[in-house]
Parts: C-alpha cells; structure tokens; sequence
C-alpha cells in the first residue's frame, strides 16, 4: 500500500508498505526496526532486554508521548512479559497491526508530537 506523498523530508514519514517490509526515505525496511522523527534503527539483532533499554534511553531523551509497537496480526500483544519495564515506567505504549500501526505514527508525526515506532517483522 502506498500513501499520500508527505511535505516534511526531515522526518521518517512511511511512505508504503507491504506485509514484509516498510518504506521510508525511498528505502526499504524487511527487518524489525524501531523507528522516530528522525532516526532508524536497526534492532533485528537486539536482545529483548536491548530493546526496552532502546525504549527508555529515548523515551527520556526525545520525551515520546507514544511508544507504538507494531507486528503482524498483532502477535506482540501476546509477549505483554517482554515489556513489563516499559509498564511499570508508565510509558505509553500501543500494541498494533502492522498497517495500523503506519498510519498512526504518520498522524503523529504529523502533528510535531514526539512518537517511537517499534516494528517486527516475522
């Protein structure tokens, strides 16, 4: 799926998408990926514990209002365990479907609020 050309190139706006990978910047992303306002980064090799570290460091630095995690039909819902850190910091997070998921931090980035995009591909 394609969306509407976005203004602002500074920012990671998605700009299509498919089952298996995401497109930002005219390039594309196959592999999990933890994305924000201006920063990509490459997680398919982090440990879990790696990832909720990633999350905070730049929760407190970019001061996110949303942690958006996004997998395939959902299925990190079904790993709520693995973010029992992020919960008990009181982050906000929301677990989505991949496509959901894009169009959401679009919006948010959108409206100049600070957003973490975390996606996993399977």
């Amino acid at each position: 799926m394609k969306f509407h050309e976005m203004t602002d190139s500074s920012l990671n706006y998605i700009s299509a998408y498919e089952e298996n990978w995401v497109k930002i910047k005219n390039k594309k992303y196959d592999h999990s990926i933890f994305i924000l306002s201006n920063l990509i980064i490459d997680i398919s090799n982090f440990s879990n514990s790696q990832i909720i570290e990633l999350i905070k460091d730049n929760y407190s630095i970019k001061k996110l209002e949303l942690l958006i995690i996004a997998s395939l039909n959902n299925e990190e819902l079904n790993k709520l365990h693995k973010y029992k850190d992020i919960i008990q910091m009181q982050i906000g997070f929301e677990f989505m479907k991949t496509d959901a998921a894009y169009r959401t931090f679009n919006i948010i980035l959108s409206e100049s609020r600070e957003v973490g995009l975390l996606v996993y591909f399977n």
